[in-house]
């Protein structure tokens, strides 16, 4: 074959090929993102789904979160109530302790009465009066309920933490007995704040020695013999006398309540 004849090459176009190669991209992205709508659409069952999931996740949250709450409200409650036992037990002590002290006050203020009411027999020295008042204005002390717990749980509104009703009742009635108590003493010291005036004109406190027999002088002599006098300080006494034997009652109630309290809390909480 001759030159002539020989074909010729086709030339090359370098533009026209990247403008066809661009054209064919575009064409497959097309293809491609139709294809990604087609099968992404989503139905009505992946909305619910996902709202189950949403509400699941929710949901155990709160549970978690009133659960947590729930274990630290029931460690609270045990912690008030294992503090009520222990105030408990230093009432049932205290009280112990203050009876044993009003019950022979009560005891030496009816001797004092009666020495009082029957001086001109002349059965009774003045020492022995002596000696009867001293017992008297020596018992001072008081019973002062513990209620470190009980103000608490009062002024906080920790009551509602107290789900067992004997223990919430029983909590209840063991204040209200304390309260009873403090009454009847704060009617007591008025009494004994009235009396204290008479027996400074009665009684000379210069005879009142520790250092002698019983710490008083063998050589005490009351200031005044006069009858109507006498008389009126045995009617103080006898209103004072009274109003110890009622305390010694409720003293008593409280101590039984506390009783009460220590077996209830110590049976229903497991202590």
């Amino acid at each position: 074959m001759n030159g002539s004849e020989t074909a010729t090459a086709p030339e090359l176009n370098p533009a026209k090929e990247a403008e066809t190669i661009s054209e064919n991209q575009e064409a497959e992205n097309m293809e491609v993102h139709h294809h990604s709508h087609s099968h992404g659409k989503r139905n009505w069952k992946s909305y619910i789904w996902e709202f189950l999931m949403l509400f699941l996740a929710v949901f155990c949250g709160f549970l978690a979160e009133y659960k947590l709450e729930h274990v630290i409200e029931h460690n609270r409650e045990k912690t008030f109530i294992e503090s009520i036992i222990e105030d408990a037990q230093l009432d049932t002590a205290h009280i112990r302790k203050i009876l044993g002290q009003k019950e022979i006050q009560r005891l030496y203020a009816d001797s004092l009465i009666k020495a009082l009411y029957n001086y001109e027999t002349g059965k009774v020295s003045d020492f022995v009066i002596y000696r009867y008042f001293r017992q008297i204005i020596g018992a001072t002390d008081w019973v002062k309920p513990t209620e470190r717990t009980l103000m608490q749980l009062k002024n906080s509104g920790g009551m509602r933490l107290i789900r067992n009703k004997d223990a919430a009742d029983i909590i209840i009635a063991y204040d209200g007995s304390g309260n009873e108590v403090i009454e009847q003493q704060v009617f007591l010291e008025k009494v004994f704040l009235e009396i204290w005036q008479p027996s400074c004109q009665l009684f000379n406190f210069n005879y009142y020695n520790p250092g002698t027999y019983r710490g008083i002088s063998e050589a005490a002599v009351l200031q005044s013999h006069d009858k109507q006098r006498f008389v009126q300080f045995a009617n103080m006494l006898t209103a004072y006398g009274g109003g110890l034997s009622i305390y010694c009652q409720e003293l008593r109630k409280m101590q039984d309540q506390a009783i009460k309290l220590l077996d209830v809390l110590k049976h229903e909480y497991h202590l």
